[in-house]
């Protein structure tokens, strides 16, 4: 979510607060807060956690995305087991969905919103970074006829 620096220092500024209160009140320290303060983006769990804090709505703190559509977030830290996840693109809600009926001890989904974008917790395993192979029509044709040597199991 892409935080309005604006709206947050004007609400600090009404409340009497200021941002070593926020930290107190939201357990996230005084280096997290100034890192999401001048990258202007945070997960939406954080983005609660903070209107919480200054008791306001988390809308009034976000900006609407530049280019018209909503965004896709996988949130997760060093040596954890679980990755939130905050989905828009149909295919991928489609996917994890199937995945939380098939493995629902490993994938919840925890909200579904009136945009049709969910929240979810899944397996950081599941996170993957695959940049797509560089094959040549020789090389593809190649794995092509492995994979249908294994698949009909003959030579």
């Amino acid at each position: 979510m892409r935080l309005n620096i604006n709206s947050y220092r004007s609400i600090l500024s009404k409340k009497g607060f200021d941002d070593e209160e926020v930290c107190k009140r939201t357990g996230l320290t005084s280096k997290s807060l100034l890192w999401l303060l001048n990258d202007n983006y945070t997960e939406l769990e954080t983005l609660e956690r903070i209107a919480d804090a200054l008791e306001v709505e988390p809308s009034e703190m976000i900006l609407p995305d530049h280019l018209g559509s909503t965004e896709n977030v996988i949130e997760w830290t060093r040596n954890q087991k679980q990755a939130s996840v905050t989905l828009c693109q149909g295919r991928v809600i489609t996917r994890v969905k199937e995945l939380a009926e098939k493995y629902p001890e490993e994938c919840q989904i925890l909200a579904q919103n009136k945009d049709g974008s969910i929240f979810a917790h899944i397996p950081t395993e599941w996170i993957r970074i695959n940049p797509p192979m560089d094959l040549s029509d020789e090389q593809r044709e190649a794995r092509a006829e492995r994979m249908r040597r294994n698949v009909l199991k003959t030579d």
